[in-house]
């Protein structure tokens, strides 16, 4: 006698695997809890002690304690990353310069002070000076069609505000402040890679760094007594004139 036919049980869904769904590509799941500025302290803080080009992804992302991948998510590459750096670090620089060139002191004292912060600046930070060159300076022309959308512009135009508080006490000066924002950024910026040179004329130690010091307050009263004698008030006018 035939065995009957048997019959194909339907197939059930296995309740043990869930369903799995692809995640999009936004910011990695994993480090939802971590923002930017966890990873730009991160890499202010490497740079410290190693130069830009030394700097990788990897390294800033483990220092930061996050995945690669969320550093690429908010800064694209290690360009991206540095120029961040390089523009919060020069904000930082303008602040503290702001108040700075808010406090009492006559124009010399407040030269020379915002000489010496952004000379003490760049110390505690050594690669400042090489990453606003390369970062900022050199990509001035990286705003596409609108020039003034640049970082560039962006930060030349508040380093100008701050030279022009100094003029606040001379307001018929004929000095242009474009010409005493470059002289004042010249001094700074030369002396923190010049330790060789200032070593041979100075010495090291403490004795060394009040010459420094001197050196800036010397600077300082030059620009202010020239500041201070393109101070020329306007002529009255003629009786008469239109």
């Amino acid at each position: 006698m035939p065995s009957p036919a048997r019959t194909r049980e339907p197939t059930r869904a296995r309740a043990d695997k869930p369903a799995t769904t692809r995640r999009g590509s936004g910011r990695p799941a994993a480090d939802a809890s971590v923002g930017r500025e966890v990873i730009l302290a991160a890499t202010i803080e490497l740079l410290r002690t190693r130069t830009p080009e030394q700097l990788s992804v990897v390294e800033v992302a483990a220092a930061a304690g996050v995945n690669r991948a969320l550093v690429r998510y908010y800064f694209g590459d290690l360009k991206g990353l540095l120029m961040e750096a390089t523009q919060h670090l020069m904000r930082q620089l303008q602040d503290r310069m702001e108040t700075a060139l808010r406090t009492e002191g006559d124009l010399a004292e407040r030269v020379h002070h915002r000489l010496m912060l952004r000379l003490e600046f760049m110390r505690e930070h050594p690669h400042f000076e090489r990453l606003a060159l390369s970062e900022i300076y050199q990509s001035g022309a990286e705003g596409g069609d609108d020039p003034e959308g640049t970082p560039l512009h962006r930060i030349t135009q508040r380093g100008l505000e701050l030279t022009r508080m100094l003029l606040d006490d001379t307001p018929h000066s004929r000095l242009d402040p474009r010409f005493v924002h470059l002289a004042i950024l010249s001094v700074s910026a030369f002396l923190p890679i010049a330790q060789p040179l200032l070593a041979e004329l100075f010495g090291e130690g403490p004795k060394a760094d009040r010459k420094v010091d001197d050196y800036l307050k010397f600077v300082a009263r030059m620009l202010a007594d020239t500041i201070e004698r393109s101070d020329v008030p306007p002529a009255p006018k003629r009786r008469g004139a239109a």
